[in-house]
């Protein structure tokens, strides 16, 4: 077995990343989220809350319940509030373009959280989505032995997330796999419920389904639970790592899937809001590390197939979901908030 993380960066100017803040005392966050239902925002909230107490920060959340209008409501909300940075969760990458402007010329840091929103104020902390999911569609590929039928579970369509994880899966079925069908690609609004709804019409209106795949494994998670009440046999792949997931991992029943932690990614996304908030400069776009998860015989018959992944066993992905404070806390200096 061997260890891996996908390092994404870019070149920084040292000059402007080697600083470590001061606490960012009495500074508000405002947090616009995409959903605070889904049990992978849920953990991501925590994570965030403990690394506000650990900055010195308050919050304040909102959930726009996968509703764009909503979602802007909250951001203008924040504004005139005067928060001292906003976090948002964007559900489309271009719609939030002129509320983000709106923050510019109040003055207010934004963070756009792993989304690549191209603006001229605000910061995208971003995961290495394109390559993972290429990973992910090639191991589930692989260990169908190129046939068969499958589908995929989606977010949100303009959510940047979702479209590049859908991209990069379809695309690589396309190229790779020309005898593997995907039977059905359903936006499911980040609900659980309305995932374990498409699961249930793929599973009765394919009889000869073999593979879900999702963008984020809570989607995954419920739609195994249709499947094994209707008594079907079938495997996923996914991303996000979710904790409940590492059973489905180690029985080979969920082929792969991505740590992009929900604590990693909450604690992250705040300590670099508490930085702008207290004054920190950041590049427009940072980068976190991932790891590809399996158990160590999946991978060993992937490898046997001609697919040899680096790789973390489910409960290694256990501990390392947790380990954030060391490498991100007030502690570290700014360079320590993008991989490099």
């Amino acid at each position: 077995m061997k260890v891996f993380g996908n390092l994404v960066g870019l070149a920084i100017s040292a000059s402007l990343l080697t600083a470590v803040p001061a606490l960012a005392q009495d500074k508000v966050i405002g947090v616009a989220a995409i959903d605070l239902q889904n049990p992978w925002f849920v953990r991501m909230k925590e994570s965030a809350d403990v690394a506000a107490g650990d900055y010195g920060v308050t919050t304040t959340w909102q959930s726009a319940e996968a509703n764009l209008e909503k979602q802007i409501s909250i951001v203008e909300s924040f504004i005139n509030q005067k928060v001292d940075a906003i976090l948002i969760d964007p559900l489309d990458k271009n719609a939030l373009l002129p509320v983000i402007t709106k923050a510019k010329d109040a003055g207010i840091p934004v963070v756009t959280m792993g989304n690549h929103v191209k603006g001229d104020w605000n910061h995208s902390t971003l995961y290495p989505d394109d390559a993972d999911l290429r990973v992910v569609a090639k191991a589930l590929g692989k260990s169908l032995d190129g046939k068969g039928q499958v589908a995929l579970l989606v977010g949100t369509r303009g959510n940047f997330v979702s479209d590049t994880r859908e991209k990069a899966f379809k695309e690589t079925l396309a190229e790779e796999f020309p005898d593997i069908e995907l039977v059905g690609v359903q936006p499911t609004d980040w609900n659980t419920t309305k995932a374990a709804t498409a699961a249930e019409t793929w599973l009765s209106t394919y009889p000869d389904l073999k593979a879900i795949a999702c963008i984020s494994d809570s989607m995954c998670l419920a739609a195994n639970t249709v499947a094994e009440a209707l008594g079907r046999d079938i495997v996923f792949a996914g991303d996000n790592g979710d904790a409940e997931m590492m059973p489905l991992v180690e029985s080979g029943k969920m082929i792969i899937t991505v740590l992009t932690s929900p604590q990693y990614v909450g604690y992250w996304n705040m300590s670099v809001g508490a930085r702008l908030a207290n004054g920190s400069e950041f590049p427009e776009a940072l980068y976190m590390k991932t790891y590809y998860i399996m158990s160590d015989a999946t991978a060993a018959a992937l490898k046997e197939k001609g697919l040899d992944i680096d790789y973390i066993t489910p409960e290694e992905a256990l501990v390392e979901a947790d380990n954030v404070k060391e490498p991100l806390g007030p502690q570290q200096p700014d360079s320590a908030m993008t991989s490099q």
